[in-house]
């Protein structure tokens, strides 16, 4: 999981807490990494929990989609 927390430190989304959730002020969504599962799940975040009981939005198992997701939808 370590490419995934690379690729997302270079995005500007950081893990505050060190709990694997991983937000970015500029966007209303929280990446919640489970390298138990090797998943990766984007969450509404309604701003007090980072994302922990937000709606999941998208689940990813590679780091790959993750990848293609921002391109397509963030454009980064």
């Amino acid at each position: 999981m370590e490419h995934f927390e690379a690729f997302l430190n270079s995005k500007n989304w950081i893990d505050n807490d060190l709990d694997a959730r991983y937000i970015n002020i500029n966007h209303p969504y929280a990446i919640l990494i489970s390298g138990e599962e090797g998943q990766i799940t984007l969450r509404g975040n309604t701003g007090f929990d980072n994302g922990q009981n937000g709606e999941e939005i998208f689940s990813f198992t590679s780091l790959k989609e993750l990848q293609a997701w921002f391109e397509d939808n963030i454009g980064e």
